[in-house]
């Protein structure tokens, strides 16, 4: 009798690499603007914006998980409206993991009996909608780039392809047929086969349209505290071009599959605020700020929230196990 397997105690270095891809970004922005002088950039910040950019954050993330909700209504889920914010708030220190925001999902299935094909169709659709209002918000600030404008449609154009494959089962079908040569993805078919079609029930039904319509109002939130985040360091800078600078790099942090965009997102959010004539330290100092306030501190109310929520909701952590094929 063959002795069982071994289980895997650590990550494997394909599972770390693009952590350490992120990490060497970080440290090559800190070494190109010098440690000393970010420092002293940092030292500007005036804590009088603290309770803006806290209150900012928190509504951005309580709008956010009640959105959700709404994703979820049609699932008729036996809970209420409460429950699926906390359950959102408990899966963002989890969020910039290799499962990304989908891991809410899997928490999702510890409260509820929800089939996770659905349940992590809602994360899609919910996710894929943001960005759309992002790239509106980025049109306007474009203007200041040569050829920017023609990037942010760029960028909504691929916004909308990956609608259009998500949504047009034909166009799904195709593009599977081609990425199927990669291992990776033909090991995972079935799930993704059976996620598309959930993502098409989730999107094209009537309810979908209402927490749809609260997308650009997040939106609106997150540019307006990176605005204010812009301010508390004493840098003066119009709306369009803090939502420019803003948009595309949580675009660029998106596209760049590292975890939770870290590294690309504050590279270029560095090099763009650069480009508007920021000194470099400085832009770097809020590139860190921002992050301080959005990521940072959603991680730590996150884990309160996780800690605190985790009896009374059932939550019993992440279970990677598939639902039965149905």
């Amino acid at each position: 009798m063959s002795p069982p397997p071994r289980r895997r105690r650590f990550p494997s270095l394909r599972q770390l690499l693009p952590a350490f891809v992120s990490l060497a970004i970080l440290g090559l922005i800190v070494e190109y603007v010098r440690p000393d002088e970010l420092g002293s950039a940092i030292s500007r910040f005036q804590f009088g914006y603290v309770p803006v950019l806290v209150v900012l954050s928190l509504g951005y993330y309580l709008l956010k998980g009640y959105q959700w909700h709404l994703f979820l209504k049609p699932l008729r889920l036996d809970h209420s409206a409460q429950e699926s914010v906390l359950i959102y708030l408990a899966g963002q220190p989890t969020a910039i993991l290799p499962l990304g925001e989908l891991s809410r999902a899997f928490i999702l299935r510890q409260h509820a009996r929800v089939n996770l094909g659905e349940a992590s169709a809602t994360v899609v659709v919910q996710e894929l909608l943001y960005p759309i209002g992002l790239i509106a918000a980025a049109v306007p600030g474009a203007g200041r780039f040569p050829g920017a404008q023609a990037a942010v449609v760029v960028a909504l154009v691929g916004i909308l392809a990956i609608s259009v494959v998500l949504l047009w089962p034909r166009a799904f079908s195709a593009t599977m047929g081609l990425a199927m040569r990669v291992p990776l993805i033909r090991r995972y078919s079935a799930d993704l086969f059976a996620l598309h079609r959930d993502v098409i029930f989730t999107a094209r039904r009537p309810a979908t349209l209402i927490p749809a319509m609260l997308g650009p109002v997040c939106a609106v939130i997150a540019i307006a505290m990176f605005y204010f985040t812009v301010r508390s360091v004493g840098v003066q800078l119009g709306v369009y071009q803090v939502a420019f600078v803003y948009a595309v790099s949580h675009l660029a942090g998106g596209v760049s599959l590292l975890p939770g965009g870290i590294g690309a997102y504050e590279g270029s959010m560095t090099f763009l605020l650069v480009a508007f004539g920021v000194a470099s330290p400085v832009a770097a100092a809020i590139a860190i700020l921002n992050r301080l306030f959005d990521r940072g501190l959603i991680t730590v109310v996150g884990t309160v929230v996780y800690l605190a929520a985790r009896t009374p909701l059932n939550l019993r952590g992440i279970s990677l196990t598939p639902d039965r094929q149905r």
